[in-house]
């Protein structure tokens, strides 16, 4: 039927659902061109050997015992990682639902710095302040007037524990802590009239309702601790402390075996759909478990005694310490520099000289940064508009959308990257520099996603119903009533993409050319060499790239229509 002659009511429903039909069409091709594709093509070659499908590189690689071995440390170190996460995080979770404290507002800000941060600054924060060199052995030298390094900490196990707790525990306290705060809170007063201890109370009906966010908490720490590269690469330390994910890095770019690569791949991806799958059941749970926000929710009380006085105290301090010492010691380093080659550090801008000189390779870093992190933020939001256009309606397409919307999540970016790299070898045409940018893009997407989805969902339908009586055509209600009132979310989800993309290392590593430098890069080689107020310098232009987007969006958050 030809669309202009349509009339009528009849003919005017039809017409929006042609065009709520139409309009995501691009958003799903970018999805599946940009990322289900390549992916595919990835996995694909691990059963590819001679030109002929086979078994024989997957039961090679998953029979032999270095792999094996590789595979089982991913597994060991995520798992934890994750359990000292939750032992650092649930504390914080029960503090921040139960009391009302001075400095409380100051904590909740601060746990809110590991979400914005990339990965390399934490291992840069991390070297700079536990490092043989570092400031805390520094400062443990000048008070105990020791000769040597008391703590000898990088490049072990205990380093890349640390550095995951760091990055994650606030995870666990935003999850846990936001589902303790709207929890019925009728049963354990209940109980406490009765004549319950607070321990027994806790023990027999908190925590097991609580458990289903634990879960969520624990599936989703664990995820990222099993994907982490940047972590494991600069602080493991070697060999043994190698994981799947630096394993593919090093057989796809030093070794050239994209074969094997792939083979690791497929692994890395059957582990992380599993731990996304939990992390759903256990978000099901949540959602058709306890009843949450009614007027039973718990209150927050003052601390009483000398103990919960004291216990919150101790936590305050060490939070402090914990999130905000590796960050400042980055900031303090690029202000300090060698007087000598064997001297010690003295007050020197000599770095963000070097960072700032015409034609310098920090500043062209820089450059290609943020022209790749506009770039694949802009492709991001428009895709991630249109893919949340099927997603809110709710039906079989939106569902299914939504699931594949989430594939990205769960894949790593060292496989997105591998991807790309594997691709490119047939797109020869395409410069190195474009790929990036596709990759980022498909990277940050999932994340932009879900920054506009709940905005979508709450646009009130008697506005949209309102448009279509008054005689606009569903394209003039989207792009007079429903864009305008998503577009806070739109920005907010477009600035974390580009601070996303400011960060990301990990695909750009696996992609990138000696030619093409960008932040993360730049800051990995200065590590390597040794650089440090180098690494520092570009490093605190990251942090401000992460605060000026934390801004942003808690002022869009606050402007925002619904």
């Amino acid at each position: 039927m030809d669309p202009s002659k349509w009339n009528g009511t009849g003919d005017a429903e039809m017409k929006r659902e042609l065009f709520y039909s139409t309009y995501p069409l691009p958003g799903f091709m970018v999805l599946l061109v940009l990322f289900l594709v390549p992916v595919c093509m990835t996995l694909g070659q691990a059963f590819v050997v001679d030109g002929g499908f086979s078994f024989s590189l997957i039961a090679s690689t998953f029979t032999d015992p270095y792999y094996l071995r590789i595979m089982a440390f991913t597994l060991i170190q995520a798992l934890c990682s994750t359990l000292l996460s939750l032992l650092i995080g649930l504390p914080g979770a029960y503090l921040m639902t139960t009391y009302n404290f001075p400095g409380k507002r100051l904590l909740k800000t601060l746990y809110t710095i590991p979400f914005v941060l990339p990965s390399i600054l934490v291992v840069l924060g991390f070297v700079i302040f536990y490092g043989n060199s570092g400031f805390l052995n520094k400062a443990l030298m000048a008070v105990f007037g020791l000769n040597e390094p008391p703590l000898r900490i990088l490049y072990s196990f205990t380093a890349v524990l640390l550095a995951h707790a760091f990055y994650n525990f606030p995870v666990v306290v935003s999850i846990v802590g936001d589902y303790w705060q709207r929890l019925d809170s009728s049963c354990e007063s209940a109980a406490s009239t009765l004549g319950s201890k607070r321990a027994k109370v806790f023990k027999t009906i908190t925590l097991p309702r609580l458990a289903p966010s634990i879960l969520s908490a624990a599936s989703l720490v664990f995820l990222f601790c099993f994907t982490s590269f940047a972590i494991i690469l600069v602080l493991g330390g070697g060999p043994a402390l190698t994981t799947t994910e630096v394993e593919i890095y090093r057989l796809a770019r030093i070794s050239m075996d994209t074969g094997r690569a792939c083979a690791l791949s497929l692994f890395s991806m059957l582990v992380a759909i599993v731990a996304m799958f939990v992390y759903s059941a256990a978000q099901r749970r949540q959602n058709h478990g306890e009843a949450l926000g009614n007027q039973n929710a718990k209150l927050e009380r003052k601390p009483r005694g000398f103990g919960q006085h004291l216990g919150i105290i101790i936590y305050l301090v060490f939070s402090l310490l914990f999130i905000l010492c590796p960050i400042l010691s980055i900031v303090a380093r690029s202000l300090l520099g060698n007087a000598t080659r064997s001297g010690g550090l003295t007050f020197s801008l000599a770095a963000y000289e070097r960072l700032f000189a015409a034609g310098s390779s920090n500043l062209k870093a820089v450059a290609a940064s943020v022209a790749i992190a506009l770039a694949s933020s802009l492709l991001a939001t428009a895709a991630a508009l249109r893919i949340c256009t099927s997603i809110a309606r709710s039906n079989k397409v939106g569902v299914a959308t939504d699931v594949a919307v989430m594939l990205p999540m769960v894949t790593s970016s060292v496989i997105v990257g591998l991807s790309y790299f594997i691709v490119s070898k047939y797109m020869k045409f395409m410069p190195p520099f474009a790929m990036v940018i596709l990759a980022h893009s498909v990277i940050t997407m999932p994340f932009v996603v879900r920054t506009i989805l709940p905005a979508y969902r709450k646009i009130p339908a008697n506005l949209v119903n309102a448009s279509y009586t008054l005689g606009f055509g569903a394209r003039k209600t989207f792009r007079r009533i429903i864009r305008p009132i998503l577009m806070p979310a739109m920005l907010t989800g477009m600035v974390f993409s580009f601070a996303m993309s400011m960060g990301e290392l990990n695909a750009t590593l696996l992609l990138g050319t000696t030619s093409m430098q960008t932040i993360p890069i730049q800051i990995y080689r200065l590590i390597s060499s040794y650089n440090y107020q180098g690494a520092c310098a570009l490093g605190c232009i990251l942090i401000l790239v992460c605060f000026v987007v934390f801004f942003i969006s808690e002022t869009l958050k606050r402007r925002s229509y619904v």
